[in-house]
């Protein structure tokens, strides 16, 4: 397997950093496809050893997911509980969801959706800049339908969607959208440790609190009842219609030379170079200078986040 990953990052990329998808990245490399979990939750990490180049005095600080508990068994229950919302609506999870949907595809936080995801690169002999940007990765899709009760009945403002159709990240809280009182609002974004530890919590009978709104999305996706089946079908069919991750053209990204190394020569500046074990591939750098680099990352591994624990 060619695991070396190489790619330029520009000057000012993003205020947040730059995020790496590695599995991603892997499968266009290889021409195969890559799943960051087993077929029943189990998230994979990659060890990885990082080399950039960047100027005198200056940092670059690398962001992963906590390999904890809570993000091992929220990957799990994500798993089990998404098979539960596609099994509601009818849908076979194991002939019904393509080639490429039957593990999740989360960002890493908040920010991942909207900010600078690298694509990596190459210079073919001819000095020209070959992208590996061909294939479909799709992240995560999942859907559920707002819950009321009685007493809560949805008036102007407070109008709620039938089907709320919202994304998943692993880090940060989730992003919910108009929630009032006791209504669930909409989400934007879910976040899968957040909803997980949710889940988790055991009322206290001594302390003056109530479960209130806006509730759990992940107990919310298999609770969603007939309201939801159509937007659950509409994501099964894009699932089952998912192209690979990786380019299928006999004259596409495969044919190429891949960078395999680089060295800086002696100067103010210098290449710094370190290891880290990113869980689920997903990893956000963030350099303070916001300088132009070059970026190398070596795929040292891949193991079972619970292996590393």
């Amino acid at each position: 397997m060619e695991n070396n990953l190489f790619y330029a990052v520009n000057a000012n990329s993003s205020s947040s950093g730059v995020y790496v998808n590695i599995a991603r990245d892997l499968a266009r490399l290889n021409g195969k496809n890559e799943e960051i979990t087993t077929r029943d939750g189990h998230v994979f990490g990659y060890m990885i050893n990082v080399s950039a180049s960047i100027g005198a005095d200056n940092r670059l600080d690398a962001y992963t997911a906590p390999n904890s508990w809570r993000l091992r068994n929220a990957f799990r229950k994500w798993h089990a509980y998404r098979d539960m919302y596609f099994e509601h609506a009818g849908i076979n999870t194991r002939e019904e969801l393509g080639r490429y949907g039957h593990t999740m595809r989360p960002y890493l936080d908040i920010s991942h959706k909207g900010g600078t995801e690298l694509t990596m690169s190459t210079v073919d002999s001819k000095n020209n800049t070959i992208s590996y940007d061909a294939g479909a990765w799709t992240y995560t899709v999942l859907s559920s339908a707002p819950t009321y009760t009685a007493t809560d009945t949805p008036i102007g403002d407070e109008i709620q969607p039938i089907v709320d159709e919202w994304d998943l990240h692993i880090c940060e809280p989730t992003d919910v959208a108009g929630a009032t009182g006791k209504l669930s609002g909409t989400y934007k974004s879910v976040g899968m440790i957040h909803s997980y530890n949710l889940d988790r919590v055991i009322a206290d009978p001594s302390a003056l609190v109530s479960v209130e709104g806006p509730s759990n999305p992940l107990a919310q996706l298999i609770s969603s009842g007939d309201m939801g089946v159509g937007e659950v079908l509409e994501i099964a069919e894009s699932l089952e219609l998912e192209l690979p991750p990786y380019d299928t053209v006999s004259d596409g990204d495969t044919i190429y030379e891949p960078v395999n190394a680089f060295k800086v020569s002696a100067s103010t500046a210098g290449t710094i170079n370190f290891q880290c074990f990113v869980p689920a591939g997903l990893l956000r750098l963030y350099n303070a200078g916001n300088s132009a680099y070059p970026l190398k990352i070596e795929v040292l591994g891949k193991v079972l986040c619970k292996d590393m624990a």
